[in-house]
């Protein structure tokens, strides 16, 4: 089996759940002087072969696997190839049994709605579509005395930006359209959940006439600070500006290197932003921290929202056991937030992986490392 990632170990680590830890005899620690780059001490699936950073990963089954007839395939190699265009030549050779898609493969691989497109389709490669604990928004700092003291204002743009067209530019439909503060895959989310805002200039207009700014009079030009330098997150900026300008609000947008961005972020200078977050566990606390007081920046508030409820909620819900209790209360919190908006919430963020008719068995996850010893070839 043979599959292409873009990167070999996922960016996502999750402390509660543990799983991408294993034991390791405190003799071997000190035998290795605890460098396990080219060797592997375990009891898994796979024992390392070939080791070629940043180029290939060759791993051999483990005939002494406490588990009869698992792994079912001989041999996993894993390449890492930067260019999507050396991807694609390889899987369509096939000489790549699974493909993790980027950005770069969305137009290739899909159609306009977020499908596999007819040509794959006819060749039986099979697209699956994962969740991600990754999701993004627009952030404001709470601390501006425009944006950060004025809801209707707040409100006022959430209103303006058509987030649909956004996801379909941007992420090309792969990007599930968020209705709550917290992703799918977290226990207590709920599909039925509904953010506090919709699509509608009209509203917008009213909103922001409410605010105290009829047609944008009174407002200064607002920073959007960028992410990165690259192409798309400028893109992204241009098409904020060109949302708000319908409605009279004008933004000025920096942009700057991701280093100097956290900078900016860390030392609460962000004023109106896209925002992001990887989960570090699959659990409501794991947003939630980014909503709490003690976190302001330099900590990962950098939006510098607080509310006396929403703290007291938090210290209860991180007390709570999964069911139906702790569920209630995060949708209380989630309520409230929504009513405060210091986020406009965008999407999730999802994989989307081709896969080879040959291959069976294969079901991806970004929290589950060990789904390849279940993998089976025809």
């Amino acid at each position: 089996l043979q599959i292409q990632l873009k990167n070999i170990f996922p960016q996502l680590q999750y402390a509660l759940t543990m799983h991408f830890i294993s034991p390791i005899p405190m003799e071997l620690l000190t035998q290795e002087n605890n460098l396990f780059i080219s060797d592997s001490i375990g009891t898994g699936p796979f024992i390392l072969g070939d080791y070629h950073p940043s180029q290939t990963v060759l791993l051999n089954k483990n005939e002494a696997y406490h588990v009869k007839g698992v792994p079912s395939i001989n041999s996993l190699r894993i390449d890492v190839m930067k260019e999507a265009q050396t991807s694609w030549l390889n899987f369509n050779a096939q000489k790549i049994d699974v493909l993790n898609l980027t950005k770069d493969d969305y137009q290739i691989a899909l159609n306009p709605n977020g499908e596999l497109n007819e040509e794959f389709n006819k060749k039986n490669i099979n697209l699956q579509i994962s969740p991600t604990l990754i999701y993004w928004w627009f952030a404001f700092n709470m601390n501006d005395p425009f944006l950060g003291k004025n809801t209707l204002l707040r409100q006022a743009i959430a209103h303006a930006i058509d987030r649909d067209k956004f996801i379909r530019l941007f992420t090309y439909q792969t990007g599930q359209k968020a209705n709550s503060i917290y992703p799918p895959g977290i226990p207590g989310f709920d599909k039925n959940e509904k953010v506090s805002f919709e699509y509608n200039l009209d509203k917008a207009k009213e909103l922001l006439t409410k605010a105290g700014f009829p047609q944008g009079k009174g407002l200064p030009a607002f920073t959007f600070d960028v992410r990165g330098n690259s192409a798309i997150h400028r893109q992204m900026a241009e098409f904020v500006k060109q949302e708000l300008q319908l409605i009279n609000i004008d933004i000025t947008i920096s942009t700057l290197p991701f280093p100097q961005f956290l900078e900016k972020a860390r030392k609460g200078e962000l004023q109106f932003w896209f925002g992001g977050w990887v989960m570090d566990y699959p659990d409501a606390e794991n947003t939630l921290q980014l909503l709490t007081k003690n976190n302001f920046a330099p900590g990962p508030n950098y939006s510098f929202y607080s509310h006396p409820d929403i703290e007291k909620w938090i210290e209860k819900l991180s007390l709570l056991s999964e069911g139906e209790e702790k569920w209630s209360l995060m949708k209380k919190i989630n309520h409230q937030i929504q009513s405060d908006l210091p986020w406009v919430m965008l999407y999730y963020s999802r994989n989307y992986i081709l896969s080879l008719p040959r291959v069976k068995n294969f079901v991806y996850s970004d929290i589950i490392y060990n789904y390849p010893k279940y993998i089976s070839i025809e």
